[in-house]
């Protein structure tokens, strides 16, 4: 019996030969990459591999084939890849980045008409203060109302929360983003700090209900329960001290912010009542029109995939490959159907980057639900 040693000797000329007949399949590939630029030719051609995969799999055992199976799949997902560098993908999607990409950039606006949802003091409105410098904002009293408001042309631009650093995604406005046609222009996160607040003169002890939004009731959950108080949901957590400031009962009080405390004439009994001192919520600036403006180099995006095994790893090569840093991904289950899921990823990346726009054109083209979110710059 060979030794460990000697094994391994004879693997790493077997590795070498690899390397070098690897090389030279990809220089073909480079070259056919290029012949199909110039003859406007499709990158992906499935009944290729299939031919390929059942030539190599002839006359070997059913364990061998699974593994060169698996071992092609990656060899062609590689030479796709290498391929789309050379040729241009087209799609409704990208077609319209070309456009965007041959216009002079505008900078961002630093004053617009904005729709927000909630009441005056809402921290969409410090995330509106945050975007621009001046802000003519309406509030609204749903998600929904807001998208609305942007598509009637009632506001140019509306701000809403799309993740909390501790609570997570706000899924409603997920849903919406599936449910309406808008672009993120921009997106900005803003530090949540939380206060208990109540009608002047109202101690702590007196507290029993405490109104809130469900994500500021979330980030408080574990002072609340020390506290045993009862809690209850509101649109937003200026609705919450509105409801407070307007009523005559002194056992309720609310989740809000210092400055939401002030604007209602409430006293804050205790601050910093979030679980987390690292409380950030993101919020995105949304458009009825695809807008790119300067600096933009972050772009989100939905799709679904194929509900077969490595779909979704297939799709996280395809950024490694590409050297794009992945921020974010989200999945959302889609309605009425049978186990099968958006997917919502962020990324690092400009569209004008050829091999962003071909990643971009192939989503496109392979999904019958893929949504272009936006590309824009987020601040911090």
């Amino acid at each position: 019996m060979k030794t460990i040693d000697i094994l391994r000797t004879e693997i790493d000329k077997i590795d070498d030969a690899l390397a070098d007949l690897y090389e030279k399949r990809m220089a073909l590939c480079k070259e056919i990459g290029l012949n199909k630029a110039n003859e406007g030719r499709a990158v992906n051609v499935t009944e290729r591999e299939k031919q390929i995969v059942n030539r190599i799999t002839q006359g070997r055992d059913d364990e061998m084939k699974r593994y060169l199976k698996l071992l092609y799949d990656t060899i062609f997902f590689q030479s796709k890849n290498y391929q789309g560098k050379f040729v241009k993908t087209k799609s409704q999607t990208v077609e319209k980045l070309r456009e965007i990409i041959g216009e002079e950039r505008k900078s961002f606006p630093i004053s617009a008409t904005v729709a927000c949802q909630g009441v005056s003091g809402a921290y969409s409105g410090v995330a509106a203060d945050k975007l621009f410098d001046i802000s003519e904002v309406t509030y609204f009293k749903t998600f929904d109302a807001v998208f609305s408001a942007v598509d009637q042309g009632l506001c140019e631009y509306g701000v809403l929360p799309i993740e909390n650093s501790n609570a997570g995604s706000v899924s409603q406005v997920y849903d919406l983003m599936k449910k309406h046609k808008f672009y993120i222009v921009k997106s900005v996160r803003v530090q949540i700090s939380h206060a208990l607040c109540a009608k002047k003169g109202v101690k702590v002890e007196e507290i029993k209900t405490v109104y809130s939004h469900s994500q500021a009731l979330m980030q408080c959950a574990e002072h609340l329960k020390r506290l045993g108080v009862k809690t209850v949901e509101v649109e937003n957590t200026a609705v919450a001290a509105k409801i407070v400031a307007e009523s005559e009962d002194r056992s309720i009080g609310a989740i809000c912010s210092d400055d939401c405390a002030e604007i209602y004439n409430l006293c804050a009994l205790e601050r910093a009542m979030q679980d987390s001192a690292n409380n950030f919520t993101r919020f995105i600036c949304i458009s009825k029109d695809m807008k790119v403006f300067k600096g933009a180099d972050k772009i989100s995006v939905m799709t679904s995939l194929a509900n077969k095994a490595g779909s979704l790893n297939k799709m996280l090569n395809r950024f490694a490959t590409l050297g794009l840093n992945l921020t974010k991904l989200e999945s959302r289950p889609i309605a009425n159907s049978q186990f099968e899921f958006m997917f919502y990823f962020d990324f690092e990346g400009e569209i004008e980057n050829e091999n962003v726009l071909n990643l971009l054109g192939e989503l496109d083209n392979s999904s019958d639900k893929f949504v272009f979110l936006g590309s824009y710059k987020e601040i911090i």
